[in-house]
């Protein structure tokens, strides 16, 4: 039998898994790493002494601080 690979896809960034199974928790991982880096990202464009950066279900949600 031949060993195939096992793949998933989550906000357009591939991830190659060792084993066949996906878990819950691997895909929560994923997804932290990624809100971390697009936080990074924004943080760049935005500074946080004036900018509140907050992520909503919807999106990354950037207002001014008063």
């Amino acid at each position: 039998m031949k060993r195939r690979k096992t793949f998933f896809i989550l906000n357009d960034l591939v991830f190659e898994m060792k084993k066949p199974e996906i878990t819950l928790k691997q895909i929560r991982v994923a997804q932290v790493k990624i809100e971390n880096e697009e936080y990074k990202e924004l943080r760049k464009k935005f500074d946080e002494d004036v900018f509140h950066i907050e992520k909503k279900p919807e999106g990354w949600f950037i207002s001014e601080k008063e």
